[in-house]
């Protein structure tokens, strides 16, 4: 059964202005070390991995209703984005932590996801279902 689902739009452009603007500490604000350590080392591969992930995030705080607030913080949603390449899809996963997984499971999820980017003229789209 289908509890929530967000849809986020992101320029790429402008997490490659975030990040050029503050570096790591943007990185850090966004992931906890293990999801950062995912990303490519390459700075071009690297802004196209945030900004996916960013859209991915923005998805699944608007899928469980809380947006930033109450409490959910960025590092409370993990995601896992097949690079998209030459792609205009990729396969996605999302992992619910502390108070975003709380959330779901008071709304009568189990926390499961499906997710999925596309990416079109310097846009990622984030979409994420938020699962019984």
């Amino acid at each position: 059964m289908l509890i929530g689902v967000g849809l986020d739009l992101v320029e790429t452009a402008r997490v490659e202005h975030a990040f050029r603007r503050f570096g790591e500490r943007f990185v850090r604000k966004l992931m906890d070390p293990e999801e950062a350590g995912r990303l490519p080392a390459v700075e071009e591969a690297r802004v196209a991995a945030l900004a996916a992930a960013v859209a991915l995030k923005e998805a699944t705080s608007k899928a469980i209703g809380t947006g930033w607030s109450q409490g959910v913080r960025w590092r409370d949603v993990v995601v896992w984005a097949e690079p998209l390449g030459e792609a205009a899809e990729a396969p996605a996963r999302v992992r619910l932590d502390a108070l975003a997984a709380e959330v779901a499971r008071a709304l009568g999820s189990s926390g499961r996801t499906r997710a999925r980017l596309q990416r079109t003229a310097g846009l990622v789209i984030g979409e994420v279902w938020l699962l019984s």
